[in-house]
């Protein structure tokens, strides 16, 4: 193996190595120093000598003499093949077949970005050798740029230092994470011993990345626990990349890594590509990439909405299935937030106390960039700004329209619909950086895309119909618009190069797709045509519709149907077909969960667990009081509430209860928590109150009184870092500091 740049022999080098004469130094890295070599017989090798310092490390030479046999294991086209080795020496040394050629690091640093079919072949070269090497029951563990040798004949990758064998546990000790924080994976930085055949993935989409654009999509200059940091928490930065291959890098940078595809998925994906379109999007030159606005994390959005389709009016319905309009679930976060630990900028490399100390004092420092509270935030309640309706009174009653009416989006807060009008908030302040005129209606806020459009529904030109707008999230002016038939909910998935608007028309229950860039209509088509199509969640791109018979139909002949949409053309495909009354509540490793509240067979409650690829349905019994409503899925426990405020939290996979807590509130949101940790839960009363339990078992960790005693449907949560964000009553907005509340309030 070698990076093709040498350095001539030192007084410090040794003559020789095992019989092989050392002609010049190719690199020296961390734990040795890799030489150019020859045998007796004149064959060129490549042979890696331990550092001193590390030959009497009992637990270093365990981990080399690991290296060789996973080196020895994977022997083949797509690496370099071990010739000779001796993990005993004095220094262990280990001798490989010699791979002319430079790294791809040097090539990109030398040359620039790769394109066309050279980016091309990279790809398929990399996923062909990840096949290989996970064949040959080996996770490689560190794959990134200075570990691809560019060939002649194609891409090789070398340096199995942390490599692992699939079937046997990492050698890696409590507390010491190895790797390279730009093209690890987040398992790698907070539960090493868990990372698995996806990591290499990850690190192959993170490789491609950087060969197309010069630049890793996490790295900053900060600090590599910075760049840990933004792997584990933030979304890749990949701008500038062209439709097909962003497409497929964000699939192989998801976080949750059940998301991710597999190695030949990826590899048939990368074949089918043509070479001319596999490079920099038009127009955009290396080092000109910008971080741009990228989609809030799904988890935040899903939370800030998850329960703003709450009608007043719902518990008036005797109906003995209360149907749930308008609860669409953005699955990503929601259904695995839980995933990462809080801690994982702190697990990379082993941090010293007083480093440790510096980071958490950073942490608390609301003033500087890198605080967890919006710069300048201090406690603050507001009244939102009317539209020209206001809330509608229906029969002595305040009714909600479907959607939510606060959501975040990176670190920026939007309110609308509902009665109220379209506004950019500062999150420090509360004070409106825009707003529409208050002669305008908006009925439903969908979300915001990755082209920085703030996408609503507003009125249509006749009372039966609405029209789909995109206003800039810079001034908010509008940009575009679409008329889409009744829809008043809806959501926004990523689809190649712009972010796909997916709305559902209640008239004649028919989904309409719109192109968040130009507001033109992709596709129009009906999921069932004789089923109801009421909730929906977005797994890894793809929408999953739930649809129901309509409330008059009987028992008998009941149905519940999930059907997958294709995002180009929204065609269905049938994923679960039930006479069972089903919720679908969001996803977890790369499955659809649905709950079975057993509303017609009391004590036959399930969770139902649909795999996305094979269709597979696996049912888990379910312990459910009548009254018990689930209100949300975060990483593998589900969440129910009950009318007088007590909590329940369920391990999806196996139908146990884990803990139930009664709080003194008698109606709470669903759960909040922050991306990429395993807890605190917080929930939202009504009357602008916060509750936050454990989630691990469910203690209470604190409260706030409610700010007013006035009624309303259930509140709206946000988080942006640390500031918990509420819209409460019909039109008031308050916020606190999760780790400061009662000084807040």
């Amino acid at each position: 193996m070698t990076g093709e740049q040498s350095v001539v022999l030192g007084a410090a080098d040794p003559e020789s190595i095992g019989g092989y004469r050392l002609e010049d130094r190719l690199g020296s890295g961390g734990m040795g120093v890799v030489y150019d070599a020859r045998s007796e017989s004149g064959r060129r090798v490549a042979v890696k000598l331990v550092h001193q310092q590390y030959a009497e490390d009992a637990e270093f030479r365990d981990r080399f003499r690991q290296e060789v046999e996973a080196a020895r294991r994977v022997s083949g086209a797509f690496t370099a093949a071990v010739v000779d080795a001796d993990p005993d020496a004095v220094r262990p040394w280990m001798a490989t077949s010699y791979v002319p050629g430079p790294t791809l690091d040097q090539r990109v640093v030398g040359e620039g970005p790769l394109s066309g079919q050279e980016l091309r072949q990279l790809g398929i070269g990399l996923a062909e050798a990840l096949r290989d090497i996970h064949r040959a029951g080996v996770i490689h563990r560190d794959l990134k740029p200075s570990n691809v040798i560019l060939s002649e004949d194609g891409p090789r990758v070398i340096d199995f230092g942390i490599s692992r064998a699939a079937d046997r546990q990492t050698l890696t000790t409590t507390g010491r994470v190895m790797g390279t924080p730009p093209f690890m994976s987040p398992e790698q930085l907070v539960k090493p011993r868990d990372a698995g055949a996806s990591t290499d993935v990850f690190s192959l989409g993170a490789v491609l990345a950087f060969a197309a654009s010069g630049a890793s999509p996490f790295h900053t200059d900060d600090s590599p626990y910075m760049t840990a940091y933004n792997v584990v928490h933030e979304p890749p930065s990949l701008d500038g990349l062209s439709p097909d291959l962003r497409e497929i890098a964000e699939e192989c940078l998801a976080k949750d890594p059940a998301e991710r595809p597999s190695v030949t998925d990826l590899l048939g994906r990368l074949r089918a590509l043509p070479a001319d379109r596999y490079a920099l999007a038009e127009g955009v030159a290396s080092g000109d990439r910008t971080d741009g606005h990228v989609v809030a994390d799904a988890d935040t959005r899903a939370h800030a909405r998850a329960d703003a389709d709450t009608h007043a009016g719902d518990d008036a319905d005797s109906s003995p299935r209360r149907r749930r309009r308008g609860r669409w679930i953005a699955v990503g976060a929601l259904a695995a937030v839980a995933a990462v630990a809080t801690g994982a900028v702190l697990g990379f490399g082993p941090l010293n106390q007083q480093e440790q100390e510096h980071t958490s004092q950073k942490k608390q420092e609301q003033t500087e960039p890198s605080s967890s509270l919006p710069a300048g935030w201090r406690a603050w309640n507001r009244t939102l700004p009317s539209s020209k309706e206001g809330f509608q009174n229906v029969d002595n009653r305040f009714y909600l329209l479907g959607g939510h009416t606060c959501l975040t989006y990176t670190k920026e807060l939007y309110c609308g619909g509902n009665g109220i009008a379209l506004s950019r908030l500062d999150p420090a302040t509360g004070r409106a950086m825009w707003k529409h005129p208050e002669s305008d209606t908006t009925e439903s806020l969908m979300g915001v895309s990755r082209q920085g459009m703030v996408v609503a529904v507003v009125p249509g030109r006749t009372d039966s119909t609405s029209r789909l707008e995109g206003y800039d999230v810079r001034d908010g002016k509008r940009r575009w618009w679409a008329d889409i038939g009744g829809a008043t909910q809806g959501d926004i998935i990523r689809s190649g190069e712009s972010d796909l608007v997916l709305t559902q028309s209640w008239d004649a229950e028919t989904y309409v797709a719109v192109d968040a860039r130009t507001g033109k209509i992709r596709w129009s088509r009906r999921a069932s045509q004789t089923l109801s199509c009421y909730d929906m969640v977005v797994l890894n791109h793809r929408p999953y519709a739930l649809c129901h018979s309509n409330s008059d139909v009987t028992d008998s002949s009941y149905r519940t149907a999930v059907y997958a949409l294709d995002p180009a053309t929204g065609r269905p495909e049938t994923m679960l077909d039930s006479r069972r009354d089903l919720t679908l509540v969001g996803s977890q490793d790369g499955q659809l969960v649905l709950v079975d509240s057993g509303v017609d067979s009391p004590g036959d409650a399930a969770v139902l667990h649909v795999d996305a690829r094979t269709k597979a349905i696996r049912r888990v019994p379910l312990s459910l009081r009548a009254d018990q409503e689930v209100r949300g899925l975060v990483g593998g426990t589900l969440y129910f509430v009950r009318p007088n405020g007590e909590v329940s939290a369920v391990a999806s996979t196996t139908g146990k209860e884990l803990w139930k807590e009664s709080t003194r509130f008698a109606d709470i949101s669903g759960p909040v928590v922050a991306p990429g940790q395993e807890g605190p839960l917080y929930f939202g009363t009504r009357g602008g109150g916060f509750l936050s339990l454990d989630a691990k078992n469910g203690d209470v960790r604190w409260t706030t009184e409610p700010l007013t005693d006035s009624g309303g449907p259930s509140p709206d949560l946000a988080l942006i870092g640390d500031a918990l964000y509420s819209r409460y009553g019909y039109d008031q907005l308050t916020t606190l500091d999760v780790n400061q509340p009662r000084a807040s309030a």
